[in-house]
């Protein structure tokens, strides 16, 4: 079984210190979300806003990338009775995130068809 990627994007609320938001997700967020089980690493990226020639800047102020054992892990976690399911594990933790959010989206999952 291939491993599985999943790709969450965020737009921070205009009165949102970044500095703040990013303790949040360092502390609380990411480690909630790393301890679920199957989840084998989870990598936080700050969008990218210069100017360099063709280095393309990033719509996103932030995105997180999961990287779970198998489609089946994520699925394990992430559904229930065949619908979307937030674990109860990470409720409160997930609820602060959208304290944060002018926008939050799942841009979608991938399985791992090569890596070097």
């Amino acid at each position: 079984m291939p491993q599985f990627r999943a790709i969450h994007t965020i737009e921070l609320k205009q009165n949102v210190d970044a500095e703040v938001f990013e303790d949040f997700m360092s502390r609380e967020y990411l480690p909630a979300t790393r301890s679920l089980p199957g989840c084998l690493r989870v990598e936080f990226l700050k969008g990218y806003k210069g100017e360099f020639v063709g280095v393309a800047p990033s719509k996103h102020d932030y995105a997180w990338v999961t990287l779970w054992e198998s489609v089946e892990a994520n699925n394990a976690i992430w559904s229930k009775a065949g619908a979307h399911h937030t674990p109860e594990d990470i409720l409160e933790v997930n609820a602060k995130l959208y304290h944060y959010a002018a926008s939050y989206s799942l841009v979608g999952g991938f399985t791992v068809e090569a890596a070097v």
